[in-house]
């Protein structure tokens, strides 16, 4: 059961329609009937306003993962990539995704390190740590730094602060957004899923836009798996509403969208600066001060907590001075532990979930060291060969 936004805001204002279509979008997805009778208001109304104030303004509509229930735990790697190896970043990070649940890597500015994002099955964590240090040893990390979390999550978008008519934030910085119960991420149970319930949903991450029907070919374009629709939509129904496998949806309201050929988003330059943020070794009473901070602005994009925080932002290149005033105050008192970098958004890459990883048959996530190890020494070879980068000087 999905409830109606209450139709107030801080203040107790009045969201604006588009504000309230967007809330109800992100919170049952496309489904215009269903929007429709929820707000009161005419399909054809809603239809319009979808296609017109959204989906043609670039807003492009993700299903937001259940992490925490397919027993994926986010990692991320702060890393400097070796010297002969850093032309090669594309490359590796494609094969990381196919081979070793690697979902993202952005490069950092001006210190040209990356950020690499993994969502690893928890039970193969320090596998996934050990295996990382010996990459590292092979040459491809100069350096690396590990940050874990307990959870993770692509923060709704605050659309009571956004002007669609006009596409731009209305955001007073002296009048922060309330904390609410939204800016906790709550716990999920580990539920049963199979490789059709991991293809769904990761044409679902790619676009959620499109009906079954769409999806169901391009699984079998992609993947050369032909699914029968009523079996495809019995998944749907029974596994993956019912059992709460996504939560939700994500509006890209940054203008990014991932492309499924080139394997990568694509960005509108020059509207927003993605700024990450970083603090080690938090306590209980310090995530959740750093939550209830972070959250004070509509410009954050996702969060992660644990044993380390995590947040990144976009913030509207006309209010970027604000965001450092707000940045150094949120994290000064942490000292050393904390840091925050800028984000080269034509640098970043962005996978879907590594589906290719799990293992239909025997219906569990696979980890096989050696493996990865050696389709990682291949391809060292097949850069060395034709870059004369990666040959072992002994």
């Amino acid at each position: 059961m999905v409830n109606e936004p209450s139709g107030k805001v801080t203040g107790g204002q009045p969201i604006p329609e588009m504000a309230q279509l967007a809330k109800l979008v992100m919170k049952i997805g496309p489904d215009i009937d269903l929007i429709a009778r929820l707000s009161g208001q005419y399909k054809e109304t809603i239809r319009y306003r979808y296609k017109e104030k959204i989906l043609s303004k670039g807003f492009a509509l993700q299903a937001r993962l259940n992490f925490q229930g397919l027993n994926l735990q986010r990692i991320i790697m702060k890393v400097r990539l070796g010297e002969n190896y850093a032309p090669f970043a594309k490359e590796l990070s494609v094969a990381m995704n196919r081979i070793c649940y690697v979902t993202n890597l952005s490069s950092l500015m001006p210190e040209g390190s990356y950020l690499v994002h993994a969502n690893v099955p928890r039970q193969f964590k320090d596998r996934f740590v050990e295996l990382m240090t010996k990459i590292q040893g092979l040459g491809i990390f100069a350096s690396v730094e590990f940050y874990t979390f307990d959870w993770y999550r692509n923060v709704p978008m605050r659309a009571e602060y956004y002007d669609f008519e006009h596409g731009m934030w209305e955001f007073n910085w002296s009048k922060p957004v309330e904390h609410g119960k939204d800016d906790h991420e709550p716990g999920f149970a580990p539920f049963e899923f199979d490789k059709v319930d991991l293809l769904l949903m990761k044409e679902l991450q790619i676009d959620a836009t499109r009906p079954l029907s769409e999806i169901r070919e391009a699984i079998k374009a992609n993947d050369g798996v032909d699914i029968n629709y009523k079996t495809l939509s019995w998944h749907w129904v029974k596994h993956v509403q019912e059992k709460q496998m996504i939560k939700g949806y994500t509006l890209r309201w940054t203008g990014t969208k991932y492309d499924p050929k080139t394997e990568r988003l694509e960005h509108r330059p020059h509207r927003y600066i993605f700024i990450a943020v970083l603090v080690r070794e938090v306590d209980e009473a310090e995530r959740v001060r750093l939550t209830a901070e972070m959250n004070k602005v509509p410009f954050i994009w996702s969060e992660a907590a644990g044993s380390d925080y995590y947040a990144e932002f976009a913030f509207p290149v006309e209010m970027i001075n604000d965001a450092f005033v707000f940045l150094k105050n949120a994290i000064s008192t942490y000292g050393t532990r904390a840091e925050y970098h800028v984000i080269d958004q034509m640098n970043t890459l962005s996978y879907v979930i590594s589906y290719g990883l799990f293992d239909g048959s025997e219906r569990m996530w696979t980890f096989n060291t050696e493996e990865i190890l050696a389709r990682f020494r291949s391809l060292i070879m097949k850069i060395g060969e034709g870059s004369g980068a990666g040959r072992n000087p002994q």
